[in-house]
Formats: C-alpha cells, sequence, structure tokens
C-alpha cells in the first residue's frame, strides 16, 4: 500500500524537468549523427578492395537497421511504457548523468579522431590496417554504451535488457525484416515502372492521339512534352507511404476496429496510390502538353503526389468509419461524437493544408503567388469556430515568449548561410513583382507567419495530436497528460511537416514543453507567434530570406 501512495504522489509532480533533461540528451546522438554525415561520406570506404572497410562503408544502412530495431523494441513495449518510464524515473532520481556526458563526449571527440584518420588514408589510397577498423567500431560502441549510461544507469538496461529477452529478440527480427524489405522494395521498382507505364499510357490515349511511348526507356509522352518515368515515379514510395499510415492509423484507433478485417485496407490502399499515381502521370503530361510544362514540372510535379496519398488516406479513414467490416458496432457513436469534439482544433489545420497543396501544384514550383488563398481559407474556419473557442482559456505567460526566442535561436544557428550573397528564389521572385502586389503578398506572409499559422499548427500538433497519443479526449482542452510517446511523435510530426525537419522538430519539442508547463494552449501559441514574429523580423530587417523559402 506505501508503494502505490508513493506512485500516486510522485505522478502529482511535475514531470517536465527531467523530462526536458531527457529530451536534450536524447538530441546529442541525433545531432552528432548529423555532424558524422555532414563531414563524411561512407562511400569512399565502401568503394575499397578490404572487407573491413567495405563493412565500414555500409555503416549507414547498419544504422538503419539498428533504428528499425529501436522503433520496433520501442513498438512491442508500448503496453508496458508508463511503468518502464515510471522506473526509470526512479533510477534517474540519484544519477550522476552529467559526469557520464563528459566522458562519452571525450570517447565521442576520440571517434571523430579516429574517423578522421579513416577518410584520409582512403582519400590517400593507402591500407588502412584491419587494427585502425576495429578501433573505429569499438569507439563507436563504446560512444553508444556511454550515452546509454548518460540516459539512466547501466543497472536500468540490464534489468530491461534481461526481462524483455523476447522482445528483444522480436525486435531484431522485425528489424532485419525492415532491412531486407528495403532491399526488395528496390528491386520491386521494376514490375511497377513497367505497369505503372502501361496504365499511364492507356489513360493518356484517351485524350491525345499521337502519344509517344517506349516501354524500353520508358519515355512517355506528346511530341511536344515527354517525360521519363523513372523508378521513384513507379509508385513504391507512395505504397510505402500508406503502408507507415495504416500501421500508425490502425495502432491508434485499434480498440475501436476489427481485427483481422482491418488487415485487407493494406492491399486496397497500396492498389489505390498506385492506380492514382498512374493518374498523376498522364495529367502531368496533359498539363505539359495543353496547359504549361512549367506548371507541370514544377508545382504540380512536387504536389501532385501528396495530393494523391492525402486523397488515399482520407478515403481510407472513410471507408473504415462507414463500413461495419471495419469498425466495431459499438464504438461508433464515440467517434462520432470524438470527431466533433475534435473539429475545432483539427479542421483550420486540415483545410490549410489543402489549399497548400493545391496552390503549390498549381504554382511553378519556385514561388507560390496563391499564399494568401492559404491565410484567407485558414483564417475563415477559425472564425467559423469561433464560438468554441470562447469558451476555452487561452491565458498565456511571458515563459512562451522566452521559449519562443529560444526556437528562433535555435533556427538561426541550424539554417544554412547563403553562399556568395546569392539571392533566394524567393528574393528574386518578389522583386520581379510591382510594388503594390509585393507589398500585398508581404502582408499576407507575415499576418500568416504570426497570427494565422502558430494558432493553426498549435490548435493540431499540441491541442488535438499531442493529446490523442497520450489518449485523452477532446471535449475541453484540459491539461495534457505527459507520455514520451505522445511528446516525441507529436513533435516528430510537426518537424516533418517543415523543410529544415531537425528544428522544426526541436520546436514542436519546445512548444510541447510551453503547453506542458501550465496546461495553457495559449502559451504554446505564445512562443510559436514569437519564434515566427522574429523570424519575420530578421527576413524583412535582415533580408534572411532563405527563412522562408
Amino acid at each position: 500500500m506505501p508503494r502505490l501512495e508513493h506512485r500516486a504522489s510522485y505522478r502529482l509532480s511535475k514531470p517536465w524537468p527531467l523530462s526536458l533533461r531527457w529530451g536534450l540528451l536524447a538530441a546529442v546522438p541525433i545531432i552528432e549523427l548529423i555532424g558524422l554525415s555532414v563531414c563524411f561520406d561512407t562511400l569512399v570506404l565502401s568503394k575499397r578492395d578490404s572487407e573491413w572497410t567495405h563493412l565500414a562503408g555500409e555503416a549507414p544502412a547498419l544504422l538503419r537497421l539498428v533504428l528499425a530495431f529501436l522503433a520496433a523494441f520501442l513498438l512491442i513495449l508500448a503496453p508496458r511504457i508508463q511503468a518502464l518510464v515510471g522506473e526509470a524515473r526512479q533510477f534517474a532520481l540519484s544519477h550522476l548523468w552529467w559526469r557520464w556526458l563528459l566522458i562519452h563526449l571525450l570517447i565521442f571527440l576520440a571517434f571523430c579522431e579516429v574517423t578522421t584518420l579513416l577518410f584520409d588514408l582512403a582519400a590517400a589510397g593507402a591500407e588502412i590496417p584491419g587494427i585502425l577498423i576495429a578501433g573505429w567500431a569499438g569507439l563507436g560502441l563504446a560512444s553508444f554504451g556511454l550515452w546509454l549510461e548518460v540516459m539512466l544507469p547501466m543497472g536500468f538496461w540490464v534489468r530491461l535488457f534481461s526481462r524483455e529477452g523476447l522482445a528483444l529478440l522480436a525486435a531484431m527480427l522485425a528489424g532485419l525484416a525492415a532491412w531486407l524489405g528495403g532491399l526488395f522494395a528496390q528491386e520491386l521498382w521494376r514490375p511497377l515502372t513497367a505497369g505503372t507505364f502501361w496504365l499511364s499510357y492507356r489513360l493518356l490515349s484517351l485524350g491525345y492521339r499521337d502519344v509517344v511511348h517506349d516501354s524500353e526507356t520508358h519515355i512517355l509522352g506528346t511530341p511536344n512534352f515527354l517525360v521519363d518515368i523513372a523508378p521513384s515515379c513507379s509508385g513504391y514510395e507512395g505504397i510505402g507511404l500508406v503502408t507507415v499510415f495504416l500501421v500508425i492509423y490502425l495502432w491508434l484507433f485499434r480498440a475501436e476496429i476489427r481485427f483481422p478485417q482491418a488487415f485487407l485496407l493494406f492491399p486496397i490502399g497500396a492498389l489505390a496510390v498506385w492506380l492514382a499515381n498512374s493518374v498523376r502521370i498522364a495529367l502531368l503530361i496533359a498539363i505539359g502538353t495543353s496547359f504549361s510544362p512549367k506548371v507541370a514540372m514544377g508545382g504540380f510535379h512536387s504536389q501532385a503526389g501528396w495530393i494523391a496519398f492525402i486523397a488515399v488516406a482520407l478515403g481510407l479513414i472513410l471507408a473504415m468509419r462507414r463500413l461495419r467490416i471495419f469498425m466495431k458496432a459499438t464504438s461508433r457513436g464515440v467517434l462520432v461524437e470524438e470527431s466533433n469534439a475534435a473539429a475545432p482544433l483539427l479542421v483550420p489545420w486540415l483545410v490549410l493544408m489543402g489549399v497548400l497543396v493545391l496552390t503549390s501544384a498549381l504554382s511553378d514550383g519556385e514561388f507560390d503567388w496563391l499564399y494568401p488563398w492559404r491565410i484567407i481559407a485558414a483564417a475563415a474556419v477559425l472564425w467559423h469556430f469561433r464560438g468554441v473557442y470562447r469558451g476555452w482559456d487561452w491565458s498565456f505567460g511571458w515563459q512562451g515568449a522566452v521559449m519562443g526566442a529560444a526556437v528562433f535561436a535555435i533556427w538561426i544557428v541550424l539554417e544554412p548561410s547563403m553562399n556568395g550573397g546569392a539571392k533566394s528564389v524567393l528574393e528574386t521572385a518578389l522583386a520581379a513583382l510591382p510594388a503594390g502586389q509585393k507589398a500585398l503578398w508581404l502582408a499576407f506572409r507575415v499576418a500568416g507567419s504570426i497570427i494565422i499559422i502558430p494558432w493553426v499548427e498549435e490548435l493540431a500538433f499540441r491541442g488535438y495530436l499531442l493529446r490523442r497519443l497520450a489518449g485523452q479526449h477532446f471535449d475541453t482542452l484540459a491539461p495534457p497528460r505527459f507520455t514520451w510517446g505522445s511528446f516525441i511523435l507529436s513533435s516528430l510530426a510537426f518537424g516533418l511537416l517543415h523543410t529544415r525537419w531537425l528544428a522544426g522538430t526541436l520546436a514542436g519539442m519546445i512548444y510541447a514543453l510551453a503547453f506542458y508547463r501550465r496546461g495553457k494552449l495559449g502559451d504554446a501559441i505564445t512562443a510559436h507567434m514569437v519564434s515566427n514574429g522574429l523570424i519575420a523580423l530578421s527576413v524583412l530587417a535582415g533580408d534572411r530570406w532563405s527563412f522562408w523559402s
């Protein structure tokens, strides 16, 4: 009984300081890996004849295998994750992590020095001793092991791995399967390309008589506009996206979904996205032939794939919720009620994304001159739900502004510098506009960045996604319940929405911490407004146009 009382009192304490420490320490290996990938090209090693150097050159593939293993291991442990986090907190209370962090950094610096020597020898064509490769690998493993010690004492990891032997074995098999699946996907594009080429040709023949097609070189089009159907256009990337989407969706809503019937959605989704990809290629050629080659190869080429994926994903969700074969009868009413409560949080972002994809597809791929329509559409949806928003607590504190300034500092540090003072595409495009149109576009861009976008994105990612992943309902903006899964996944999803995914993910983590601190969504919105406002100021006053590129 005393043990239960201790746990209850512990859960009432604020979790975010320890969570912040873990979050920052978890970012250490990510930053280190990014630095290594920027400074060193393992392709140099993989071309050497030595088995040791060839193995070292395959380090990126081994890293992907490790990441797949870790993802599978966390997924298997998901039902017990809360108990494991509670156990980890007990181990972390008296852990002298900073000492181990210093040792880890020293070992990592030694690893970098040996890596530099290794690549210098490879570049000079000199023979690389096997003992040097072994020492390099040993330092890498030691660096990883020390990072585990930085996060939590080794006693925790020993207990975890000894207790979860079956989970470790299953995760290893899943990681190996993911790696083999990647190799299989590289071979799968050939038959997919042939099928995509044939169907696109048939669709194009419905509207054009003089269709040019060469099945050997995969050249397809009309005399005025020809395209080469590359492996990436065969459809396997879309099939992979739909598969990942379905895995995540079925996991989140597993309590309301019928199994194994739901597994039928995987072949249905794969077929639907492949058909949509063939239609996309035919439309691209039609636009390039009859309308504008620049629009076809610019905005439409880059956005049509996402339009197809979003359409297929929404269609699968609609089919799942409407058909009895997929959804449990007792949960339909709950889902409808939940979706109605979640609509004010999620619909503004969905509308913004839909208009973004459409306006980008209609642009030339360089300058989205229809950007103001995104802001108008999102503002209209926010106005539509104004009655709901009035009933929520929008109080905010000064700490949110400080966190927003921290996000701006991160954005500055991670922003690549422009070479030779070259102008960005955005700056060049704006300079070509008349003064009135330029001022109007900039007014919408600033208003969107500082006001509309922070509201829409925080409603969706912190108001909806973060609490949905934590298993909370949306009828009120109650303080969020911290879970590692919701914190990391919502921040990562937010980061992937941005071109600078690392800076975006770190920003998402800070906005989430602002929300956790007092349980007020207004704090996250304030942080987002401040960071975007400082970015806008640096763009207009400091000519940092790349921030908006």
